[in-house]
Parts: structure tokens; C-alpha cells; sequence
């Protein structure tokens, strides 16, 4: 059973979400490793309700795929009303550590305010994000305000800067939920009327063909285009300092999720298992982009390119026997 619950949390991209709030600290030069491994655990409790409440509202939709049968609820390994408990009961946990190690008699309001709207954010998108194409904004705000809490745990006076790594979170959501999410759930999505972006331009799966309209295509290199103009900003507007092997690296991985992108873009058949074997290489290294930027201001920073490939990998191979195969992604 434990097992179960492990497997409803999505921990293939469990570390995803747990580095925002870290993410954020670390713009605002925090460098106490405890302040910053308890912003970790309440990202991953923030990630673990935004999950699960998603898998609960969504269990219908997802039954409709015979390959969705791995996840809990769709399995019937885990009732609903406990993935509620289970989900409610880690965002109050959050607020609780959030309260405990990083209010004062100054802050507190504006600390704990900010990281319950993150919460309120995820769970407005968690109701309407398959009745509703461009939903996916509300998902990536929230990642967007997580940034911001992790910062406001240092200081009430945030910089530029800051600002600058919470929208590169918020467009880095914002494409895995809307390009990503959208192509992998093709498939059951039009079967069960899910109104997303995707769907609402006319990408479908027709006898196994996928079939991706240039309209679709365009919003998605577009939100990719965003993205990497976010991750040089610092260094062409905000007097970044950099090195010349950063720089490159930042190159090198721009064009490697680059890469990811037109690769799924244009695929000819819907392949369950390539679909997610590619958005997680996809993910892995457009989310190293962030790690690697904030190396300018203490070069440590940059292992944290590698907890996310990590947790992927070795979720993967522990519950399900491979390290690409995120089966309840």
C-alpha cells in the first residue's frame, strides 16, 4: 500500500516542484542548507497535493485510457476520499512548516498568504483544467508564487532578479502542462471531451497517426522561445556575471531542449511510452537551464541540475522497472 501512495504522489517529477521555493531562496542568496532543505520538503508536500487532488478530480477523464491503469485511483489500489486525506493533509502540512521555520511577528502574513494562494492557484486550475483550454496559466501562477514565497522567506524586499527565476518557473510549467500535457493526454482527452489547448486546436490521434496543426506547433516553440530570452535576461539587462563556459552550457542545453521540442512536435504515431520517454528528457534538461543560470551567484547552485534527472530516473526504475518509463505520468 505504501507502495500506492508513492506512486500517486508522481515522484518522477516530485524534485521538480520541491526546488521552487528553493529556487527562489537562492535568488535572494540564502545560503543556510537548513532553511533550504525544509523549503524543499514544502515544495514536495506542495507538489504532492497539487497531484493527487489532480488525479482525484480527474479519475473519470483518466479511466478512459487503458494505459493510465498504473496510477491508483484509476487502478482502484487507493479509494478517493483517502487520496483527499492524503492530499489536504500535505498542504496543511506545509503551512505548518512553513509557519514554524520561516514566520516572524513581521512577515508572517505575507509569508504564509502568499504560499496559500500558490495552493489556491493549483487547485482552481485542478477543477477547470479539462473544462477549459488555457487553464494551465492558473497551474504555472502557482509554481509562479512558490518562487516567490521561497524568496519572501529571506526578505520582504524582493529584487528583479528574483522575479525574473519566478516567471522562468512559470513558463516552465506553463509548457509542460499546456504543450506537454496536452500531447501526452491527447489521446483520451478527445475521447472523454477534455477541453484543453491542445484539443481545442485540433491536435487528435486518428488510428494511431497523431495529427499536430502548425497552430499548435506555433504556441509551443513560442512559449520555448520565451523561456530561453527569460534565462539570458539576467545577463544582458540585470549585469549578471557569467562565465564563458556558463554561457556555452546555457547554449548547449537550449538546443537540446530545443531539440525535445520539435521532436514531439512532430511525431507520426501516438506511442504512449516514446511520448513520455521524450517529455521527460524534454524536462530534464529545460529545467537544468535555471540551476545552471544561478550559478553566477555561488557555483553549488548548479547540482541542482541534477536532483530532478535524479529523482526521474531512480523513481522510475524503483516503482516500475525502468528509468524512462514513467508509467503514471
Amino acid at each position: 500500500m505504501l507502495k500506492e501512495y508513492v506512486k500517486l504522489t508522481r515522484p518522477f517529477n516530485l524534485a521538480l516542484t520541491g526546488i521552487s521555493p528553493v529556487l527562489g531562496a537562492l535568488s535572494m542568496n540564502e545560503n543556510n542548507l537548513f532553511s533550504l532543505f525544509v523549503l524543499f520538503i514544502i515544495g514536495c508536500l506542495s507538489h504532492v497535493y497539487g497531484f493527487v487532488f489532480n488525479d482525484y478530480i480527474d479519475v473519470k477523464i483518466d479511466k478512459e485510457s487503458g494505459e493510465l491503469r498504473e496510477r491508483p485511483l484509476v487502478g482502484g489500489t487507493i479509494k478517493r476520499k483517502n487520496a483527499l486525506f492524503f492530499a489536504v493533509g500535505s498542504m496543511i502540512l506545509s503551512w505548518i512548516f512553513a509557519l514554524y521555520f520561516f514566520s516572524s511577528f513581521h512577515n508572517f502574513l505575507i509569508v504564509i498568504s502568499v504560499l496559500i494562494f500558490a495552493d489556491i492557484l493549483a487547485t482552481i486550475y485542478n477543477f477547470v483544467s479539462k473544462k477549459t483550454p488555457g487553464m494551465d496559466f492558473f497551474v504555472a501562477s502557482a509554481v509562479f508564487f512558490l518562487i516567490i514565497f521561497g524568496a519572501l522567506t529571506v526578505s520582504l524586499n524582493l529584487t528583479k532578479f528574483v522575479l525574473v527565476v519566478a516567471l522562468i518557473g512559470f513558463i516552465q510549467v506553463l509548457f509542460m502542462n499546456m504543450i506537454n500535457g496536452g500531447l501526452k493526454d491527447i489521446d483520451h482527452d478527445c475521447v472523454a471531451g477534455g477541453k484543453t489547448v491542445a484539443v481545442a486546436l485540433g491536435v487528435k490521434v486518428e488510428k494511431g497517426k497523431m495529427i499536430t496543426p502548425n497552430s499548435f506547433r506555433i504556441v509551443a516553440y513560442s512559449i520555448a522561445v520565451i523561456h530561453l530570452f527569460l534565462v539570458f535576461t539576467p545577463f544582458i539587462f540585470l549585469g549578471l556575471n557569467y562565465s564563458i563556459w556558463q554561457i556555452l552550457l546555457i547554449v548547449f542545453l537550449s538546443i537540446i531542449t530545443l531539440y525535445f521540442v520539435t521532436k514531439m512536435l512532430t511525431m507520426k504515431t501516438f506511442i504512449r511510452k516514446n511520448v513520455r520517454k521524450n517529455i521527460g528528457l524534454h524536462v530534464i534538461f529545460m529545467y537544468a537551464l535555471a540551476p545552471v543560470m544561478l550559478m553566477s551567484l555561488n557555483g553549488w547552485i548548479g547540482l541542482l541540475a541534477f536532483v530532478p534527472p535524479l529523482g526521474f530516473l531512480l523513481s522510475n526504475l524503483i516503482l516500475h522497472g525502468g528509468a524512462l518509463k514513467p508509467e503514471t505520468m
